[in-house]
Formats: C-alpha cells, structure tokens, sequence
C-alpha cells in the first residue's frame, strides 16, 4: 500500500517543523488505560466479513464499512498515538522536520517494546494482528483468492498455506519464519499543497497481502486522499518504472473515500494496482493503519516481478526517480 513513498516536496514550503517547541513527544499517552470486557474477534478488522464481501474485478479485495464496533473503534480513536510520538518514535525518527503530505509508520515491534506508551487497547489490537490467529482468519476468508492468484505458491513454500509459520518483520527471533506480519499506525502528514502521497503502483514483490484500516479525525474536512483501485488497460502488458507504473496504461476502477472505520483489503501481485488521490491543503494529518505479510528469506526471488517498461520516457523517469531517492528530494 502506499508505504511512504514520498513526492518531490523541495524548499520550505513542503516541510514542517518539528522543533522541540512544536511537540510534546506522547503527552500524556503514556498513561495506562483500562480495557473494556471485549472478546478478541471484536478488535480484528476480519470479525465482521465473510467470504460474500471478496470482490474480484479487477483484483481480489475487500472493503469493509464499519469494520469494528462502535465502542471498539472510538476507544482505538480516543488513544490513537500522538503524531508526535509517531514522528519521534517511528520512521521519521532523529528528524527534526519532515515532508508535507508523507507517510510516517510506527511498526509493530517499536509500540510492543514501549508498553508504557501506548494504551493497552492498541497494544492488544497490534499484538493480534501480527498473531498466527489472525492469519489463519485471513486465509479463511481469501484462501481460495491466494491460491487462484499464485496457483504454485504451496508447491514453492513446500506446505499447504494453514500450515505456513508466521513471525514479526524486524524481530529476529523470528528469522526462520516464512511469512512475517506487520501492523504500521500511522500518518499521512498535513499537506500544504494539493498533492498525492503515492501514486499507482502495486506493493513490493515479497508482500503477500496489505490491509488499509482508516482513523480520519472529526475535524478533518479537506477532501481528497481516497484509496483509488486501478487495473491494467486493455492489452497493456504489466510493465514498471523502477517501483510505479506509467499511469497511462491503467484505468481506476473504482474509489474507496477515506473513511472513519473503513479497511480495504487486497491480494498483492502484478495486478493489484492503487493510488491515493490527491488531497489538501490540509492542516489535519491523515490516520491510518496497515497490516501486511511478507515473505523475505523463504521466498527471496518474491512472489512475482516487477518487469520494466523500457521506453526512453520510462528510462529517464526511472533515471529521475534514482536520482531524487540518492539525494533525499522524493
């Protein structure tokens, strides 16, 4: 999904400063909070689907309204991370400023090794949806949709998909597993221009699935910044430019409006095409979390290729994009 792929946002126009007078890193968000008497299948984004939700044009996905219950989803809301503490304790970590309208992630293992920082609820939530449990409830729902995408996926992983081991990406304890989960709470930051955090693209070759859940603010009113699901036009074969496509070869399908407790959920492969629309200017940052499952060391060729468009307009944005990620101006 778009996983901080960042636009060419140079000059101070397109930054924010995160000096030590701008934040207060966690607040009060430390303080331990108490759960309500809730049964684990109400904190999973799958508790409220079944298999007559999968959708199949123009790739297997699912979008959920709803997706929790009330009182679950305004507790998670409530104590959602500060953007300070997402900004300072995630990938933007050591950073003093920060782009206009870019993704910032708090990984699984970073909110599980600070207990005394989050609120118990996430805790709970992040701890399930990096859990075995969890995945065998994914396979239950979109079993049949994996194995029609990568009919040969059992055969090259050497067990039926039930029995695939699971870990956490970025804990080493968990190296020899095939597939490694992850949960990201994060944001897309305030956007001073009108602009897009990723455009399409599909998501990397070693990623089996991605979940968007979304957490948009009450007072968050600019519009833009929906999920767009895009396929391949006509007879245009799936061709890249370095890690996006030409958008001229594909068509958006349809739109999912980023929503208060909405997730889409989807299938990755060389068809998975999406985009974020653009939005801003915005002074609201955007909520959102993303579980996924990848394969790394068990399937270090990934589950497909990401082929390359070889026009001269493909080599010289693939020369353009190599460019900006060299020099930290994406």
């Amino acid at each position: 999904m778009p996983n901080g792929a960042l636009q060419n946002n140079r000059g101070a126009a397109g930054r924010m400063n995160l000096g030590s007078g701008s934040h207060h890193i966690l607040g009060n968000r430390c303080q331990p909070q108490q759960l309500p008497n809730l049964k684990m299948p109400e904190y999973s984004i799958l508790g409220q689907v079944t298999r007559a939700d999968v959708r199949h044009d123009p790739y297997p996905h699912m979008v959920i309204d709803n997706c929790l219950p009330a009182g679950v989803y305004e507790e998670l809301a409530r104590t959602y991370p500060a953007d300070s503490a997402i900004l300072q304790l995630g990938s933007n970590s050591g950073n003093r400023s920060v782009r206009q309208n870019s993704r910032q992630d708090l990984h699984a293992q970073s909110i599980l090794a600070r207990p005394d920082c989050f609120s118990e609820i996430w805790r709970t939530f992040v701890e399930y949806h990096i859990s075995n449990a969890f995945f065998q409830e994914f396979l239950r729902l979109m079993g049949p949709e994996i194995t029609a995408v990568y009919p040969r996926l059992e055969q090259r992983l050497g067990c039926p998909l039930p029995e695939i081991t699971t870990g956490v990406l970025g804990d080493t304890r968990y190296r020899g597993s095939q597939l490694l989960l992850d949960c990201h709470v994060g944001i897309n930051t305030p956007a001073t221009r009108l602009s897009s955090v990723r455009r399409v693209h599909t998501d990397a070759p070693d990623e089996l699935f991605a979940a968007l859940f979304y957490f948009r603010k009450d007072e968050d009113t600019a519009p833009g910044g929906d999920l767009e699901i895009h396929r391949w036009k006509d007879k245009k074969k799936p061709l890249f430019v370095a890690s996006e496509v030409d958008e001229s070869d594909t068509e958006r399908v349809h739109t999912v409006p980023y929503r208060a407790n909405t997730a889409v959920i989807l299938i990755n492969s060389e068809r998975a095409l999406h985009a974020v629309s653009s939005r801003g200017p915005a002074l609201s940052s955007r909520r959102l979390v993303n579980v996924m499952g990848r394969f790394r060391e068990s399937l270090p060729e990934g589950l497909f290729e990401k082929r390359q468009k070889m026009t001269p307009w493909a080599l010289g944005r693939r020369a353009l994009q190599r460019y900006r990620i060299g020099t930290g101006r994406l």
